[in-house]
């Protein structure tokens, strides 16, 4: 496309400068180099090279799939602001992330599935792992195509060394936190008067940086007006630059602890009596009010139209914390749909005509933005290596999705039994319309909110509360046909069962090592200061050897089923290398 642009315009320059010369040479009279000028800028600005879309991604923490207004039949919360944007662009209804945040984050950042870029678990403010440094991330692609690069807001990708951390991972500039949550004010992260490890004293510490200094300044002032107004700042900051930029919003809201100004809460007394979830609302309209200021700057400094911003939520909604993913089964934590379908849309001027303010039912996960981003918005190409499908076409034009499988965990012993049975594999996948789901580590939880106003909900929409609570261990499910996933057909669907499970064995076998779950008690920040920093020199994982001592510590606090651990993940590989 930009070729083509290019050889236009070089092709109309030429023939106005021959024109040019040709009345010279017929009149003898000079023509006006201004006018010449005139029209070469007008052809350059009509025809020549387009500067790339600048990428806005506000990535929610724990928004549930019942949270925003559009998919609200109650209307409980209020997001006015978020809904406009979502009706007037691309509603992504068919949507997944990851069950937690690490591993969202992760799968975003590489464009690969969870199994493939080590960070299967949620990372803990001790632990001594990070997203591989073997592994090239969005912003330093994105680099390489011309990009400046900000994070503003929650990292949770590890921290224990300086090579870990954002401005080190591509980052031009950051102004957040290291660890999965922080209290809004104090920007601190622990909570002191929770029950202390055995083996780990609980950590609590200040844990907010700009670029690589602590940042103390801002303590007392609420998290999402920090954050929304340092992305306002940077909008601003561009608005002179040629280079285009990717801003990644990263927001610490609506995550617990369940914090926000008393005006935000104000709106909803009366109306929602569960104290947690009136809270959350007003984290969540504090939130939409925060992207209302935002798509502002965009338009009032005519930044908009270069623009492509989309939002999201990183995994279903905590209900235990105010959240509700109702009519969706699950919560944060779980593979059902509660737990992995997530609330998305894209706006932008750049989408045709014919497809803003519509629904997009193809199937799509978080592990898409790397391609999508770099090889449909940046002109880049993509990795051959990657899990994620570029979906930009489908989404700005409306047509079917590329992406006909989706796979949300692997793991387990990949080896199979003489009946053509995994043994202890586990997983979860989605192909065509068919989920299916293998559990693992204990009953395969499939349960509501158990809020009563939830129940009354459930009630008028006729699904039963009673018979949703369920020990099933494996489920299949069309999706498609069973969105709530009500009537398991594992027992039933023979074939459609074999075939998914030979699916989710191929990707078994693609797995590569976890990152290890260590936690170390050098981590602690009454060791620096009261602050959480790297305590580790630089180091690679994958060079990395755990102790007998780390194995059998690792073994003790995280495995649930003997047969599982010490044969998976990075364990399965360091003991092969030891004999």
């Amino acid at each position: 496309m930009t070729s083509n642009l290019c050889m236009k315009s070089c092709m109309v320059i030429l023939s106005v400068l021959s024109i040019a010369f040709i009345v010279i040479i017929s009149t003898g009279n000079v023509v006006g180099m201004d006018n010449v000028t005139r029209v070469v800028k007008h052809v350059r600005r009509e025809f020549g090279p387009q500067k790339k879309p600048n990428i806005i991604f506000i990535l929610a923490d724990d928004l549930g799939w019942n949270d925003v207004s559009y998919h609200n039949s109650s209307c409980d919360i209020h997001t006015p602001n978020i809904d406009r944007l979502a009706k007037e662009g691309v509603r992504l209804e068919n949507y997944y992330a990851q069950s937690v945040c690490t591993p969202s984050r992760a799968s975003f950042m590489t464009g690969l599935y969870k199994s493939r870029h080590g960070l299967e678990n949620v990372l803990a403010a001790g632990e001594a792992g990070c997203l591989p440094n073997n592994l090239e991330i969005m912003p330093q692609i994105l680099k390489r195509h011309g990009y400046t690069t900000h994070l503003v807001g929650k990292w949770h990708l590890g921290f224990s060394r300086r090579n870990c951390l954002p401005n080190q991972r591509g980052f031009d500039t950051f102004l957040g936190f290291h660890n999965g949550a922080l209290d809004y004010y104090r920007h601190t992260h622990g909570n002191p008067s929770q029950p202390k490890d055995p083996e780990v004293k609980h950590f609590v510490g200040l844990d907010f940086w700009e670029n690589e200094k602590v940042a103390e300044d801002y303590t007392g002032q609420y998290a999402t007006h920090i954050f929304v107004k340092r992305a306002q700042e940077i909008i601003a900051n561009h608005t002179q630059n040629e280079e285009p930029f990717f801003l990644f919003l990263s927001l610490s809201a609506v995550h617990a602890p369940l914090l926000v100004p008393q005006n935000y809460i104000e709106q909803y007394e009366g109306k929602i009596t569960d104290q947690k979830r009136k809270i959350y609302a007003g984290m969540t309209s504090c939130m939409d009010e925060g992207i209302k200021n935002l798509t502002d700057t965009l338009q009032r400094l005519d930044v908009w139209k270069d623009t492509v911003l989309v939002f999201s939520s990183d995994n279903g909604g905590e209900v235990n914390e105010g959240a509700s993913n109702i009519p969706l089964l699950g919560h944060k934590a779980q593979f059902t749909e509660g737990g992995i379908r997530v609330v998305g849309f894209v706006n932008s001027p750049l989408l045709s005509k014919q497809v803003q303010g519509t629904n997009y039912t193809g199937l799509m996960g978080v592990a898409d933005w790397l391609p999508t981003f770099v090889e449909g918005i940046a002109g880049g190409s993509k990795d051959p290596k990657l899990d994620g499908v570029n979906m930009w076409e489908s989404i700005r034009y409306g047509t079917s999705s590329p992406r006909k499988e989706y796979l949300y965990e692997v793991g387990g012993n990949c080896d199979w039994n003489e009946d053509d049975e995994p043994l202890t594999m586990y997983g979860t996948i989605r192909v065509g319309d068919w989920k299916l789901h293998l559990g693992a580590g204990g009953i395969n939880q499939r349960i509501w909110h158990t809020d009563k106003d939830h129940r009354m909900r459930l009630t008028d929409m006729e699904i039963d509360f009673n018979k949703m609570c369920s020990s099933e261990f494996n489920t299949l499910h069309n999706i498609r046909l069973d969105p709530y996933e009500k009537h398991n057909q594992y027992q039933k669907a023979h074939n459609i069962r074999a075939t998914l499970l030979k699916k989710l064995k191929y990707h078994c076998r693609r797995k590569v090592p976890t990152v290890p779950k260590i936690e170390r008690k050098e981590a602690n920040p009454i060791l620096r200061e009261g602050v959480f920093s790297p305590w580790l020199d630089d180091w690679n994982y994958l060079e990395w050897h755990p102790t007998s001592a780390d194995k059998k510590y690792f073994k003790s606090r995280y495995c649930t089923w003997d047969s599982f651990c010490g044969c998976t993940g990075s364990f399965r590989r360091y003991r092969s290398r030891e004999t």
